[in-house]
């Protein structure tokens, strides 16, 4: 594969913008075949950008279909996905640097190169910045390999304050399906940056554990996390909907639940040899031809012992996703779930923020009474968790998602939510949450972290879109 030679300089966030045409900022030559080395791309320049030239290319084209498809190809069928890209973004010479660095390690091997990969991705998300086009990237190295994944901002007009530091807070949605599954329902990289949030990941987590939880019927049903939360929740989430908002959930509720134990019976039979997926379940459940396509699907395996779909769960997936639909005003009242979960989710990273801030000050985060053994990454994770329990709204909400949490995967961040639970509840995450447990977090955050969180979230909507990715009215 061919690559242009060029060299690109980045410096975090200070870009020249509006420059008319293109400014020669880049040592272009003829172009030389691998393995002739690219020049490193370095930290301490400024790109100049044209933004008409940066808007005027087809970037949903470009996030939401080429590069996935790159990303997934292996072979001579990547390195044609890489040429269409290249083609596609090649009238603005930042981002066709950008890539063709890109390409050029991803070539010797990703992860020989990950801080580099990590510059060309921020660069990539400056020049989307200043062009004021709302695609971001994401890179991510696994046991898989490298990944690329690709984000359209849904908002950016929202701001969080917190211990007098304003931040602003992006809501962002996941429009590749190339990569694994995002592990976060937020981040932030630094106080200097916004606060994110992973929309998928935050209406996944609310349709899926949140929602079922509203019909007190199915107390019986959950496991046994969910049944000691699902009052508590249930209170929470009354306080914050309107009453029929609150209705249209409850009297669905019992759908998306019965309707995520179908799938998941369907899944179960990978264990036997039955490939047969249904990803992504809709918040309307399957749709008519879908639906269609499970009964014959029940029908054409019959007896088999290992079928891809049962009767009996065809009968689920139609029935279910009849009735969800003809509630009125469940979408629009998922949307307002959303919105409200999405809430602890920026408080957390916004506690984030704060603390970074107050290191770059000179003045480290200390936790008076933490265990010595719990680790650094868990004294962090630990105060931003403490800030979501200290807030009467979603304080059930916060330390439900937050006892969820794999330990197996993610030990030290469920070591601090197992210290703080006990410190909390009698019992820990054992035992049901207390009436008054936002008091008792805001008293153990003073003992703690010597402080009285205060967060106010700004222009933050009452609604989030689920429709994008959980399917359409």
């Amino acid at each position: 594969m061919d690559r242009m030679t060029a060299g690109v300089l980045w410096m975090g966030g200070a870009m020249v913008v509006g420059a008319v045409g293109l400014a020669a900022v880049y040592p272009w030559s003829a172009p030389a075949p691998d393995p002739t080395p690219l020049p490193e791309i370095v930290e301490g320049a400024v790109l100049s950008v044209n933004p008409a030239v940066v808007r005027a290319i087809d970037h949903e084209l470009v996030h939401e279909q080429l590069i996935p498809d790159w990303v997934r190809a292996t072979g001579g069928l990547k390195a044609l996905h890489w040429e269409r890209l290249q083609r596609e973004v090649a009238s603005d010479p930042n981002l066709s640097a950008l890539l063709d660095r890109m390409g050029h390690l991803i070539d010797q091997g990703p992860a020989q190169h990950l801080d580099e990969l990590e510059v060309v991705v921020r660069t990539w998300n400056d020049v989307m910045a200043s062009a004021e086009v709302p695609y971001r990237l994401a890179d991510e190295f696994t046991a898989r390999g490298w990944f690329l994944k690709a984000y359209r901002n849904v908002l950016m007009d929202a701001s969080v304050t917190v211990d007098g530091g304003t931040y602003g807070v992006t809501v962002r949605r996941r429009v590749d399906e190339a990569g694994p599954v995002d592990a976060w329902l937020g981040q932030i990289h630094a106080h200097q940056e916004r606060v994110v949030i992973l929309l998928d990941r935050v209406t996944s987590f609310t349709l899926d554990r949140i929602w079922p939880l509203l019909d007190p019927v199915l107390d019986t049903e959950t496991d046994p996390l969910a049944s000691r939360f699902a009052q508590a929740v249930r209170s929470e989430v009354a306080a914050a909907l309107p009453p029929e908002s609150v209705n249209a959930l409850v009297d669905t509720a019992a759908d998306r639940f019965w309707l995520l134990r179908a799938t998941e019976s369907v899944h179960r039979r990978a264990s036997c040899g039955s490939e047969y997926r249904i990803v992504g379940l809709p918040w309307n459940g399957v749709s008519t031809r879908e639906q269609a396509n499970l009964r014959n699907r029940a029908i054409e395996t019959g007896e088999n012992p290992c079928p891809d779909v049962t009767e009996q769960e065809a009968l689920v997936f139609a029935v279910r996703s009849m009735h969800v639909r003809q509630i009125p005003g469940v979408r629009d009242a998922l949307e307002q779930l959303v919105a409200f979960v999405a809430t602890a989710v920026v408080t957390h990273e916004a506690r984030h923020a704060a603390d970074f801030a107050q290191r770059a000050q000179g003045t480290p985060l200390v936790c008076r009474g933490c265990p010595e053994e719990l680790p650094a990454l868990g004294v962090w994770e630990g105060s931003a968790y403490l800030s979501t329990f200290a807030v009467p709204d979603f304080a059930s909400i916060a330390l439900f998602q937050a006892c969820a949490i794999d330990p197996v995967r993610q030990p030290d961040r469920a070591a601090a939510v197992r210290f703080l639970a006990e410190e909390l509840v009698d019992g820990g995450c054992r035992r049901p949450p207390p009436s008054d447990l936002a008091h008792r977090a805001q008293t153990l955050e003073a003992i703690l972290f010597d402080r009285a969180g205060s967060v106010s979230l700004e222009a933050f909507p009452k609604g989030l879109p689920v429709s994008s990715t959980y399917g359409s009215r």
